[in-house]
């Protein structure tokens, strides 16, 4: 699986991917994605991450760039924003994670920084180094406190649950405030275990409803409606007197003004080839200062395109030839 390195020279805008750059959703936070890169094959994972089969290049957000998109992105907004450090895969595989917090904790208009990771790649040592960097919350992947069903959900033999669980405790001692974000599969795992973790931890925690999508991996799971799950988690609520249904204003987001869109659904344009995309058989192409994912494309970096645009919302564009 090669590595492709976004920088500035190469001429590809941040805004328009779903594997890098940054995602706007109308709001005062923003998703910082630095990396696609991944360490982990977890059996329920919505992006089938790490699989060559599935993506053959993955993706690495020059620090500096990134940095100053952000920027603009803050300007544009004119508003303080919370960036949340996430991924389709693992942010702590970024090499420049700890200078990218300390360079964005510094910028004005940046009011919090939150991060995404599945805590195999924290340390005691990796967690003083984020706080001392300024990060300010950690959402942290603990699906069960079974050691042998953690090692199968993970999709790796080496991940180790008991370092998992002293990564969450020294987090919680810490000055960062710990969000646990299991992933609830039905018939599968347990989410009372982990509502009494967060209890005996003072963490919050955020269970998500477990979705199966066309290309995702899949568990033998029960799939329920959005209404089981918050009727589930209301009786959770009253059982362990812990806030479970998180809103908005829970999250302490708000709506901001959004980045514009650039290409309607339909639309037929002409695009510049970049270079290799996410998904096989794929190419990036730049226009109007965003980024598409071309579908079923065939064409070299630097060729020129005719394109339909297929989707387009939050600004995340995907297109066919």
């Amino acid at each position: 699986m090669k590595l492709i390195k976004i920088t500035k020279d190469l001429g590809i805008p941040l805004v328009g991917a779903i594997h890098f750059g940054i995602i706007d959703r109308g709001t005062d936070l923003i998703q910082v994605r630095p990396t696609s890169v991944c360490n982990q094959k977890c059996l329920y994972c919505s992006t089938n991450a790490n699989n060559p089969d599935f993506h053959p290049a993955n993706f690495q957000v020059e620090r500096d760039y990134l940095i100053d998109y952000v920027k603009e992105v803050i300007k544009f907004k004119e508003k303080d924003l919370e960036i949340n450090l996430d991924s389709v895969g693992e942010v702590m595989t970024y090499p420049d994670i700890i200078p990218l917090i300390k360079e964005l904790k510094k910028t004005k208009g940046v009011r919090r920084i939150s991060m995404q990771s599945n805590g195999s790649l924290l340390t005691k040592e990796k967690i003083k180094e984020l706080e001392k960097a300024g990060l300010d919350q950690l959402n942290l992947s603990i699906n069960t406190l079974n050691p042998d069903l953690a090692k199968k959900l993970s999709g790796i033999s080496h991940y180790d649950l008991s370092k998992i669980l002293e990564v969450a405790k020294a987090v919680s001692k810490s000055k960062i405030q710990l969000l646990l974000a299991p992933v609830w599969m039905p018939k599968v795992n347990e989410m009372e275990e982990l509502i009494e973790l967060a209890k005996s931890l003072d963490a919050k925690i955020g269970i998500q409803k477990y979705e199966v999508y066309k290309y995702s991996r899949k568990v033998k799971s029960k799939q329920i409606t959005y209404w089981k799950f918050y009727q589930q988690l209301k009786k959770w609520e009253k059982k362990f007197k812990v806030k479970l249904v998180l809103t908005k204003e829970d999250m302490k987001i708000k709506k901001a003004k959004r980045l514009p869109n650039k290409f309607e659904k339909d639309e037929k344009v002409q695009l510049e080839v970049k270079c290799d995309g996410w998904w096989n058989n794929q190419m990036l192409a730049v226009g109007k200062n965003r980024v598409v994912s071309v579908n079923n494309c065939k064409a070299k970096p630097g060729d020129l395109i005719n394109v339909k645009i297929l989707e387009n919302k939050n600004n995340i564009y995907v297109a066919e030839v």
